[in-house]
């Protein structure tokens, strides 16, 4: 199947999934003295001190990623920060547009423009994707501990519980990536030999382009052998993620009435499971992100619907217009466009496995 209907089918499927759980909260209870009027009134008098403020907290975390994606390839080359920082905004603005297939677009260009390999820049970008998933449980356990959650019913009640299982089983998988790519990065040359012993007509033509790909990517994991970049970077993630928070906390607050009265705590376990509707995006509008921040902030802080909505609305809003306009201008000062973006990501991962 190809890219584009693969594509176009996760659309279709992520499209369904949330017309049916809008489908289903138009007809909840709750809803049904939905008052649209209070919507507007919460989103037309924002505070503006504080979601300024929570705009330059957006921006800031994309400067930490960036910081913290030197660091992962400081044992390889010593990158130019404002490069990577662009990397970041270009990378988001790409996964805010076309979805999840956007995520290449990072690596690939840090690969172009720092003249590194493709798959060295894949292995950086795995690694950073333990570290958040390992923070986000971490931020979970925290958040209930300081902010214990008692859902209203028993659904709810089961709901969170089944995600409690479901950080555990992160954790637990996120340890076990850890531990494969510290014994990949061990014993890569042993794996390369082994690779390289293989006689067969298919491997014959492969295996050049797979043990390269290989020695690229134990080269990526650099930052596991040198110290002083492994705790910079685990102290990067914490600034990260504080940031993310805190971000989402003044959104809160922006909106005021019940919101300003949420903790930090409340902010985090928010982030947290609104980041579990990232797995169902649409291309520029988003949809799982907005849905599931919902339905925490109604089932399990109480708060009203149209608080819920108008606090869905602005941290989406927050998070993607900020980052799009700055991808926009970017692009005109580099020269470039989201297609040439495409086409640059199209030409690394050719570079590795053709046809790909």
């Amino acid at each position: 199947m190809k890219n584009s209907h693969r594509r176009l089918l996760g659309w279709s499927l992520g499209a369904i999934v949330l017309i049916l759980v809008l489908f289903h909260l138009s007809h909840s209870p709750q809803w049904r003295d939905f008052q649209w009027s209070r919507l507007g009134y919460l989103l037309v008098h924002v505070k503006l001190n504080f979601l300024i403020f929570a705009i330059l907290a957006s921006y800031s975390s994309f400067l930490l990623r960036a910081l913290r994606w030197r660091f992962y390839v400081d044992s390889i080359k010593k990158c130019s920060l404002w490069i990577l920082f662009v990397a970041q905004i270009f990378g988001f603005s790409s996964i805010y547009l076309i979805g999840r297939a956007g995520e290449v677009v990072r690596p690939a260009y840090i690969a172009k423009t720092e003249h590194l390999t493709f798959s060295s820049q894949l292995a950086v970008w795995l690694i950073e994707r333990v570290y958040d998933s390992i923070a986000m449980v971490i931020l979970f356990a925290l958040g209930l501990y300081f902010e214990p959650i008692r859902p209203l019913t028993a659904r709810h009640a089961g709901v969170l519980q089944r995600i409690r299982e479901g950080s555990v089983v992160v954790m637990v998988l996120s340890l076990v990536g850890i531990a494969l790519l510290l014994l990949f990065k061990h014993y890569s040359e042993s794996v390369l030999e082994w690779f390289a012993q293989w006689e067969s007509t298919f491997m014959i033509k492969i295996r050049s382009r797979v043990v390269n790909f290989l020695r690229s990517f134990a080269t990526g994991l650099g930052v596991i052998k040198n110290p002083y970049d492994f705790i910079a970077s685990m102290v990067c993630t914490v600034a990260l993620w504080i940031v993310n928070v805190t971000a989402i906390w003044l959104d809160f607050h922006s909106l005021g009435g019940n919101l300003q009265h949420l903790s930090w705590w409340v902010a985090a376990l928010t982030l947290v499971l609104a980041a579990l509707g990232l797995a169902v995006q649409l291309p520029g509008v988003g949809g799982g992100y907005q849905v599931v921040t919902l339905l925490a902030l109604r089932d399990f802080f109480r708060v009203s619907p149209e608080g819920a909505t108008s606090a869905a609305i602005l941290t989406w809003l927050t998070v993607m217009v900020p980052c799009l306009i700055l991808g926009l201008i970017l692009l005109l000062h580099e020269g470039l466009s989201f297609r040439k973006l495409q086409v640059i990501t199209e030409e690394e991962r050719e570079s590795v496995t053709p046809g790909a």
